[in-house]
C-alpha cells in the first residue's frame, strides 16, 4: 500500500506541475509577450528600412549587409557537440542496420 502511495504522490505532483507549466505558457501567450518581442525586432527593421530609403535617395552605394543585423548566437559547446555526435552516430546505425535487415529480408523471400 506505501508503493501505490508513493506513485500517486509522484503522479500528482507531477500533474501539478504540468499544470503550472501550461498556465504560465497561456498565460504568456494571452499577454501578447511573444508578439511584442517580434515586434520589436521588427521595429528595428523599419529603421533599418529608412536607413536604406535615405541612401538611396542619397545616391549612396547600399548593400544589404549594412541594413540587417544579424544575431547568431553560437550555443555549441563540448556537451552539444558530444550530444550531436551521439545522435549522429545513433542515425547511422539504426539506418545501416534497417537498410541490412531489409537486404537480408529481400535475400530470404526472392
Amino acid at each position: 500500500m506505501d508503493i501505490k502511495k508513493k506513485s500517486n504522490n509522484k503522479f500528482k505532483f507531477l500533474f501539478y506541475i504540468l499544470i503550472i507549466i501550461f498556465g504560465l505558457l497561456y498565460f504568456t501567450g494571452k499577454t501578447g509577450y511573444y508578439e511584442n518581442r517580434l515586434s520589436k525586432s521588427s521595429a528595428l527593421t523599419k529603421e533599418a528600412i529608412l536607413e536604406f530609403e535615405a541612401d538611396v535617395a542619397s545616391g549612396k552605394p547600399v548593400d544589404i549587409k549594412d541594413y540587417i543585423d544579424v544575431n547568431n548566437k553560437d550555443y555549441e559547446n563540448k556537451y552539444s557537440s558530444l550530444g550531436y555526435a551521439i545522435s549522429d552516430t545513433i542515425d547511422t546505425v539504426l539506418n545501416d542496420g534497417v537498410g541490412y535487415i531489409i537486404k537480408i529480408l529481400e535475400a530470404l523471400f526472392s
